[in-house]
């Protein structure tokens, strides 16, 4: 028998359908077929899409792994609204963690010099803004799941206190910047 879906679970999947929609229409690969031509109308803001997804407790990871490619992609991003917006919302491990992989995804593309100098004034940014507390990046993680996440997760997830194992090598796009 399938269960149904609580309130907060179809808040979940409307908050990451959103996010995806506005991934696309900003031209992630990924969700590029996923809004209507009305959507692709709208203009969403880059930072303001990167803020509501690091803000959300639990998305769909698929839309996690489209925000160091959003970084990458909008570059000139209002970094000083968007590092103030993450402090405000507790945010600023889990931005200061797609701040990073995004960097390690740059990096692999030459000519990128300017961009990952900027991306790394904004990381030593928000690091000294680091929260002590243990945090998800964006997705609800089961008590035995947190456990094994502390042993295996990569150092840069260990240095932003966060409970994931997302890494530069998982990310689609990585080496196409």
């Amino acid at each position: 028998m399938i269960r149904p879906k609580s309130p907060s679970q179809r808040q979940d999947q409307a908050r990451s359908r959103a996010l995806a929609d506005a991934l696309g229409s900003l031209g992630y690969p990924g969700f590029i077929n996923l809004f209507s031509d009305m959507e692709a109308e709208q203009n969403h803001d880059p930072a303001v899409v990167l803020l509501a997804a690091v803000s959300c407790d639990n998305l769909d990871e698929r839309v996690v792994e489209a925000l160091p490619w959003l970084i990458l992609r909008y570059q000139h991003l209002d970094w000083d609204w968007a590092v103030r917006e993450a402090r405000d919302r507790n945010a600023q491990n889990r931005l200061g963690y797609i701040v990073g992989l995004a960097l390690r995804v740059g990096a692999s593309s030459a000519g990128n010099d300017e961009l990952l100098l900027r991306l790394s004034a904004v990381e030593e940014k928000l690091f000294d803004y680091r929260l002590d507390k243990e945090d998800t990046l964006c997705v609800r993680v089961p008590e035995g799941r947190r456990k094994s996440l502390r042993e295996t997760r990569p150092p840069e997830a260990r240095q932003w206190n966060l409970l994931t194992d997302l890494a530069p090598r998982d990310l689609a796009y990585h080496g196409r910047f």
